[in-house]
């Protein structure tokens, strides 16, 4: 099979870092065609990048990742590359952390259109309100289409649609949840490697021990080691759990976040005394215990919003 992979790139120092190097060479398994997209105004090792890949694109677009998503897909069109199978990726994670052709080898059984990873069961928060919008979809970080999707009109004209949002959050809303939703409105079949049902809203985030432990999710977000502290507490525990299932090596991990993470000790001081107790005692708890009650707090929160959203906007 003819595969196109498009990789979504953006990097502070306008770099291509030795994990997104390692992913690149994994996705020469399955991928028959590479595109290379960075958001980068320059990059300092592209040839390094071009040694893996067959294109590379390298333009400030600050489109995020689905300007380069539409960047890579249409300069396949244009340049009338051959391929069955659509591939959009990203550097959000690190991985693989498992072959990506027994992957792609489970999910070619599958009877869908379109597929990825992983499923936000809940939607996203409307604009500066506690509110969220309802709408189950597909993951962005991993998604794969199929010839009667990439080759339809409905996905060419979302495709052009990609513009510039000055919020992230109207960039899931527009392109990762409308994505799905517009696919399945028009009789498209979606489906996901990793069918369970997570109540939280990024369980790539929220569960992400369990999906690599217990579902062989094979990425890890790289928000977790960098910034994994101001989300559920400490979360050094990725250096224990990836180890116990694969031999991913860990030093790409360290070298990228800590170019970007702040030393705990300047993190923790940046908390408030509430958080600052409340990362303390979260911290002591057994791991199974923890989750339950940051899931109970989670969830007792997002009922308080339901029932007294007037109220505490008010307050």
């Amino acid at each position: 099979m003819k595969r196109l992979g498009v990789f979504a790139h953006w990097d502070k120092d306008n770099f291509a870092d030795d994990y997104v190097l390692y992913y690149l060479n994994s996705l020469k398994d399955i991928c028959s065609t590479i595109i290379f997209v960075s958001d980068c105004e320059r990059l300092s090792n592209i040839e390094e990048v071009s040694k893996i890949v067959d294109f590379t694109i390298i333009e400030k677009h600050n489109e995020y990742d689905f300007g380069s998503y539409k960047r890579g897909f249409l300069f396949a069109k244009e340049n009338n590359l051959e391929f069955d199978e659509l591939l959009f990726v990203n550097d959000s994670c690190y991985g693989p952390f498992f072959p990506l052709k027994s992957i792609f080898d489970k999910m070619s059984k599958k009877k869908c259109d379109f597929w990825g990873i992983t499923r936000n069961n809940f939607g996203i928060k409307i604009g500066n309100t506690n509110l969220h919008t309802w709408s189950p979809h597909i993951q962005s970080y991993f998604l794969v289409f199929r010839p009667q999707v990439f080759n339809s009109p409905v996905f060419m004209n979302f495709i052009n649609g990609i513009t510039h949002q000055d919020d992230k959050a109207e960039i899931i809303y527009k392109y990762e949840i409308g994505l799905s939703k517009l696919l399945r409105k028009s009789g498209f079949k979606s489906g996901v490697l990793i069918n369970r049902y997570f109540f939280t809203e990024n369980c790539m985030l929220a569960k992400w021990k369990r999906l690599i432990k217990w579902y062989h999710c094979p990425f890890l977000k790289t928000s977790i080691p960098k910034y994994g502290i101001y989300m559920l507490g400490e979360v050094t525990e990725w250096r224990d759990v990836i180890p116990s299932v694969s031999d991913y090596p860990l030093d790409l991990i360290i070298k990228n976040a800590g170019r970007f993470k702040v030393s705990e000790k300047n993190q923790y001081a940046e908390l408030n005394l509430y958080r600052k107790i409340r990362f303390r005692v979260l911290n002591n708890m057994p791991t199974g215990f923890r989750e339950v009650v940051i899931f109970i707090e989670k969830n007792t929160f997002k009922l308080l919003n339901a029932l007294c959203f007037n109220k505490l906007k008010k307050f």
